[in-house]
């Protein structure tokens, strides 16, 4: 059901679809994103707890495994974010100034 919002009297039925889309398009990045960082997360859990010989595993004399992928999973959050952080300024704000 298309309403007009109170506040934006000359609302076509239209701009209620797009802000839907706006909105279903935003969840399934989020979610996509959100997923992408728990399996990196958890995997790296995963090694952890259960396959420490492998993470143990020298590069180099004084670099293991483990000292390499612990701040791989960090650093992966900070380009998850980037990732929102580019799409939500170019496609989000965008569809934002669409709707106004």
């Amino acid at each position: 059901m298309d309403r007009v919002i109170p506040g934006n009297a000359g609302a076509a039925p239209n701009g209620v679809a797009l802000a839907r889309k706006l909105a279903k398009t935003r969840l399934t990045v989020a979610l996509v994103l959100s997923v992408a960082m728990i399996v990196i997360y958890f995997g790296f859990m995963a090694l952890f707890a259960f396959d420490k010989p492998l993470l143990g595993t020298i590069l180099m004399p004084g670099l293991s495994l483990c000292i390499v992928l612990g701040p791989l999973v960090i650093i992966s959050s900070f380009a998850l974010c980037l990732v929102y952080v580019l799409w939500a300024n170019r496609v989000l704000d965008a569809g934002i100034r669409d709707l106004r």
